[in-house]
């Protein structure tokens, strides 16, 4: 009986790996999911039983001659399988991609769509058109602000501020110390009480009690008074033997916000990054390209924005322009590729 002909896969005596001797039905034009714990055969079923034969198959109809470069395909240890048809088997291993990656730039329809905008964009600016300049991987295309990433990290109050109902002093920020200090403000907490009462307020107030003004204060700074920095107080460094205490540098009150954002530039701190979550790049809301870039546009639609089609869309909209130009009979080659 041929595949066509029958509605389901049928397999008997399965015995590859862990399958023992196993008998299944598995319909036609259906959403199979294959599910089991750890080592009860579902690699073995779906890979080396249906896609391996599938696969065998599909070679014995093509000609001796194709045949000899691909090797020999060995039957896998079943009794028999009706009803299956050639497979294409899409593997658990990664394709190597990396944190640029994306399915267009995979499948090179973004390659596609770079080389288009570059021979048929507009803009307003003085800027060169070329390929580079559409690639958040080149140094003319990527956003500055996230190198190309799309993606930025910030620290995440929600974080950082663990217990609101507590005062400054009682330790309502997570990088409170025992001693009282709180890692990445670089001063210690009398000398952060002195900047809040410039301020009109003091350390001993809960937080959730806290004006946004008063809070903008511990996590972005003062420039009312400066203030000597370090961690130890001036009564503690002058008990210290056998070291010369220095004199402490002075000066405005930085912020926890500034601190913890430049040492994570510089360093992604293991620390800091347990107050930091991932966000949409503010300066170019995630297309991962600069403003030169997406000044371009082609029919309207910049190329941050063709790229947020649905594959039907992008058929649609290749479909209802026109892409004659004149003197460039590569762009028809190029919308011949990318419409699919």
């Amino acid at each position: 009986m041929t595949s066509k002909a029958r509605p389901e896969i049928e397999i008997r005596g399965a015995r590859t790996n862990n399958l023992k001797n196993i008998s299944l039905s598995i319909p036609h034009n259906k959403l199979i999911v294959v599910t089991g714990i750890s080592g009860s055969g579902k690699s073995s079923l779906v890979f080396d039983i249906l896609a391996k034969e599938g696969q065998r198959r599909y070679f014995e109809t093509l000609p001796s001659f194709a045949r000899q470069f691909m090797g020999k395909l060995n039957r896998p240890d079943v009794d028999a399988i009706e009803g299956l048809s050639p497979v294409i088997a899409i593997g658990q291993q990664t394709s190597g991609m990396h944190a640029r990656s994306t399915v267009g730039t995979l499948s090179d329809i973004y390659d596609l769509l770079r080389l288009l905008f570059a021979r048929t964009g507009t803009t307003d600016r003085d800027i060169e058109l070329s390929r580079a300049l559409f690639s958040f991987n080149s140094e003319v295309g990527k956003c500055k602000q996230c190198n190309g990433i799309g993606r930025e990290e910030q620290i995440d109050l929600n974080r950082l501020i663990v217990f609101p109902e507590k005062s400054i002093r009682e330790g309502a920020l997570a990088p409170t110390l025992p001693n009282g200090y709180i890692m990445y403000s670089q001063v210690t907490i009398d000398v952060l009480n002195q900047v809040c009462e410039a301020e009109g307020f003091s350390v001993d107030l809960p937080w959730n009690e806290l004006t946004e003004e008063q809070r903008q204060v511990i996590l972005y700074g003062s420039e009312k008074i400066k203030v000597p920095f370090g961690k130890h107080s001036l009564e503690s460094r002058l008990k210290w033997t056998g070291i010369k205490a220095k004199p402490r540098e002075e000066g405005y009150y930085k912020g926890m916000l500034p601190i913890m954002s430049d040492i994570l530039r510089r360093d992604r701190n293991a620390n800091i990054l347990k107050y930091v979550h991932s966000v949409s790049c503010p300066a170019c809301n995630g297309t991962r390209l600069n403003n030169d870039a997406l000044s371009v546009t082609v029919h309207g639609k910049s190329i941050a924005k063709i790229v947020t089609l649905e594959l039907n869309e992008l058929k649609a909209w290749i479909d209802i322009n026109t892409w004659r130009s004149v003197g460039q009979p590569i762009v028809a080659k190029i919308v011949a590729q990318v419409d699919l």
